[in-house]
């Protein structure tokens, strides 16, 4: 009867470490899967996730923010090639300020994941400074926002990069 019970506890225990699908690394490690804290084990020759019945809270990023930073435009416009960005990014929409050279507007969002997200810009203030209908991509990275805009004003072609910081 002895011997029936711990291959029970063993079987049960090897069912509830099968639902990790995070690797171990090393015996020790501590992983959060889906809310809940797993040990990596030694079982056997083999590292497995054991269920520790302990919350946990995984860090996720977000875009969600205020983000800012300097843009380098090429070809260069009517008001340089450098100039300052605000965005802000809501769970409900978005909208962009070009500070330095006095226009900005709304963002409509085209996609968007846990980690990037792609904007159609409608300049609504500052028309006659800056180029209309561009389309923006931001992708979190590092703790930054890379920021990648694409347009065209009068048939040429116009692209400009970013890295923008959470203010």
């Amino acid at each position: 009867m002895g011997r029936f019970g711990i291959i029970v506890a063993v079987t049960m225990g090897f069912a509830v470490a099968g639902q990790a699908s995070a690797q171990c690394a090393k015996e020790g490690e501590e992983l959060c899967q889906g809310g809940q804290t797993y040990r990596c084990e030694k079982t056997g020759s083999e590292l497995t996730p054991i269920f520790q019945n302990v919350p946990c809270v995984v860090d996720v990023p977000t875009l969600t923010g205020i983000w800012v930073g300097n843009g380098h435009q090429s070809p260069a416009g009517d008001t340089g090639a450098d100039w300052s960005i605000a965005m802000t990014i809501k769970d409900g929409g978005a909208s962009i300020d070009y500070p330095s050279v006095g226009c900005g507007g709304s963002l409509s969002q085209t996609s968007r994941d846990d980690t990037s997200a792609k904007y159609h810009e409608s300049i609504t203030y500052g028309q006659d400074k800056c180029i209309d209908g561009g389309d923006i991509t931001v992708r979190f990275f590092k703790g930054n926002l890379s920021w990648l805009w694409v347009g065209q004003a009068d048939g040429q072609p116009y692209n400009a990069v970013a890295v923008l910081k959470r203010q």
